[in-house]
């Protein structure tokens, strides 16, 4: 399952056989039929325009760790000033950007690298996740979150998060808002998920925290992609085969080859590689650390005096101490290697 073939589908189909009604909005006023209609129009017209990229679990999990080398743990207490300044730098490879990946996949490497728990209940529940970055106006950065709750069916995005830009382009995080969409918190309200203020408000709540804790998976493949090293492959390929795309303009569906054109798909190379395998050995390595309280690893103790309780000094020659280090686990983990 494709999340924004997905999309684009279930749109093109609706503004091709579906007359939308009424539905009161937030704010207590109607939103209109055409309303509806020009919001599933934007929407495909954003893909459409929108460089697609679509990340493997190993992809998304590789720039996560990279994200976490700034960010810092869970655990840690870094400054967002930490990454909001690293993102600050990163250039965009275009102006409009679809990112996508499969978060149960995410999130079960997290649990992998000891970042978090989750149950088998709360790992079913995660779906694709794909975020349009907008960077067209000179004023602002949009950015918005849409999750996969079936292979059928998905959220559309309820908040669009609006990040104003300093003058000379970079986004300021010190001043940004939220835009409700209108059309989709009507839908919502329609189908009875918010039939009082607070369900409305979690949602939204966990909607914001969503979006600005995984976006910032999408800077660092930015980042990676003008690196232009070995860490990721990156391959362009068409969204519709042969076949489908001759169906399509056969019954009149221009929609369907405008929006699916091509997709990007990204994958680890080498280098990734490299670093998934290190750091998969560093936690092997400090967890054994953690569980046996082992001694430390061999290393070299200087010449020093030791002094007793009853006025007794020895002289200690140089020697080693500690355990030999693994030879299987790369030198960064554990420093360089004891010399025999």
């Amino acid at each position: 399952m494709i999340l924004y073939k997905t999309i684009a589908l279930k749109f093109g189909h609706y503004l091709d056989n579906e007359q939308p009604g009424n539905m009161p909005g937030p704010d207590g006023q109607l939103v209109l039929s055409e309303e509806i209609r020009q919001h599933w129009q934007s929407v495909l017209s954003d893909l459409a325009s929108a460089r697609i990229y679509l990340l493997d679990h190993n992809a998304v999990n590789y720039l996560d760790t990279l994200r976490m080398d700034v960010q810092g743990m869970p655990w840690e207490d870094r400054p967002e000033s930490y990454i909001q300044g690293y993102v600050r730098e990163v250039d965009f490879p275009r102006d409009l950007i679809w990112i996508e990946y499969d978060d149960r996949k995410l999130w079960e490497d997290r649990v992998a690298r000891g970042m978090t728990t989750q149950s088998e209940e709360e790992l079913s529940n995660r779906h694709q996740r794909g975020f349009l970055f907008d960077n067209r106006s000179p004023d602002k950065l949009t950015v918005r979150l849409f999750s996969a709750v079936t292979d059928a069916m998905f959220a559309d995005a309820p908040l669009v998060l609006e990040i104003s830009k300093t003058p000379d382009g970079r986004p300021n995080f010190d001043n940004v808002s939220w835009k409700l969409q209108r059309t989709v918190v009507a839908g919502l309200m329609r189908l009875g998920l918010f039939d009082s203020e607070d369900p409305a408000r979690d949602h939204f709540e966990e909607h914001r925290g969503h979006l600005t804790y995984e976006m910032v998976i999408g800077f660092m493949l930015f980042a990676a992609l003008a690196a232009r090293e070995d860490d990721l492959l990156s391959q362009e390929v068409p969204s519709l085969s042969t076949a489908q795309a001759k169906t399509a303009r056969k019954f009149g569906k221009s929609w369907m080859t405008e929006t699916l054109k091509s997709h990007v798909t990204i994958r680890i190379g080498p280098a990734a590689e490299r670093h998934m395998t290190e750091q998969k050995a560093r936690l092997r390595f400090e967890e054994v650390q953690a569980a046996s309280r082992a001694t430390p690893t061999e290393h070299w103790v200087a010449e020093h005096e030791r002094q007793y309780s009853n006025g007794k000094v020895v002289r200690v020659r140089a020697h080693k101490r500690g355990q030999l280090a693994d030879r299987d686990l790369p030198t960064r983990i554990v420093g360089p290697r004891a010399q025999d």
